[in-house]
């Protein structure tokens, strides 16, 4: 069994998970402030629940942002720290791609397209395609985009024709709609909610699966600030 702790202070919550043998913990603290304080108490009050350490882990997975600056600086540094320790790997998750894991999960959709609120009227943007019969997730794009350009849904439609209908979901994307977004119909919208650490632990071992991270890497913060068009990898 892969024993697995994931750490997310990108967002509004301060959440660590622990996948191990004896199932799926978690703790989660709703101040944003918190994981200063609370991420590493956190992380030791699971860790003794389970009846493991810090060696005993096979991966430790980290949500890389976009997001909380001060957060996802915080929890790097943690996870960094611990997989230093213990050597134990460390895999830094882009949170675009947790949401549009997560959304994957809840629909059954293998193609999600994610618009998260960035800079005043700028937007992160991220294309992304399951595929459940490789092992594989596949980040398309991820870019910072003005609310003039936000790529319509046909553009991920070229990138990755054969994924199916689209799910589209993210906190910018209500504001988006009614700014004028349009979107295919065969495309559904998902009410955006925080990804759980559950699903964090999923998307890594799934990355590490698929051989999608280098090993010999530092995790670094996910700071999108251009278009990063991941097609032709």
């Amino acid at each position: 069994m892969t024993n697995i702790l994931a750490l997310d202070a990108s967002s509004l919550y301060c959440s660590v998970g622990l996948l191990h043998s004896g199932g799926f913990d978690f703790k989660c603290n709703q101040s944003p402030r918190a994981a200063a304080r609370e991420l590493l108490p956190m992380v030791d009050a699971l860790l003794k629940k389970a009846g493991i350490s810090v060696s005993d882990l096979n991966l430790i997975a980290v949500s890389a942002g976009p997001g909380s600056f001060t957060g996802v600086r915080i929890g790097l540094g943690v996870a960094q720290g611990l997989g230093e320790s213990a050597g134990v790997e460390v895999i830094a998750v882009s949170s675009l791609a947790h949401v549009a894991y997560e959304a994957s999960l809840a629909t059954g959709k293998q193609a999600i397209s994610v618009f998260m609120q960035a800079r005043d009227r700028e937007y992160y943007f991220g294309s992304y395609q399951l595929f459940p019969e490789k092992s594989e997730f596949r980040v398309i794009t991820e870019q910072v985009v003005g609310s003039e350009s936000i790529p319509h849904s046909r553009l991920t439609h070229k990138l990755a024709n054969d994924a199916g209908d689209w799910v589209l979901t993210g906190d910018a994307l209500q504001n988006l709609l009614e700014k004028g977004l349009k979107y295919d119909a065969g495309s559904s919208i998902l009410r955006f909610t925080y990804p759980g650490v559950s699903s964090l632990c999923e998307l890594a071992e799934l990355m590490k699966k698929s051989g999608q991270f280098d090993a010999h890497q530092v995790a670094q913060a996910n700071y999108v600030k251009a278009a990063l068009d991941y097609s032709k990898s």
